[in-house]
């Protein structure tokens, strides 16, 4: 699915687009053990939101690594970062438009879950009027 195909869509038809990406692969699904297969249909990547590691950087890597699996689409493209940290349960969305000089931080996703977060950065990018980089 294309960004301008994203823009036409419903929150709810963009939410299950972002669940359907983030879905397991078929072997990763037929190797889940004890549930029913309606259950595992349903089950996708979240991030970790506890902030905490047994080694260092693991939860960066994981949560970035759920992210990029939207940079086809641009999410980059609008910022200098963007940066997703979690501390106890709370999200905190780092970022710099391109171009721009302000920093921002948003916070007010506590309760939010790995969709509904990444469905916010994509408000605050792909779906936006922000200015975006050229990468041809």
């Amino acid at each position: 699915m294309t960004t301008e195909e994203l823009k036409s869509k419903s929150k709810n038809e963009v939410m299950n687009f972002i669940r359907q990406r983030l879905s397991f692969s078929e072997n990763v699904k037929s190797s889940m053990r004890y549930l029913e297969s309606d259950q595992i249909e349903k089950q996708h990547k979240r991030f970790e939101m506890s902030g905490y590691e047994s080694k260092t950087g693991e939860c960066t890597v994981w949560n970035t690594s759920l992210l990029n699996e939207f940079a086809d689409l641009g999410i980059y493209d609008y910022t200098s970062y963007l940066f997703l940290d979690f501390y106890k349960g709370m999200p905190t969305l780092y970022l710099k438009y391109f171009q721009r000089n302000e920093d921002l931080e948003f916070d007010e996703w506590s309760g939010f879950g790995t969709t509904e977060i990444i469905y916010e950065i994509f408000q605050l990018t792909i779906l936006s009027d922000k200015r975006k980089r050229r990468r041809d």
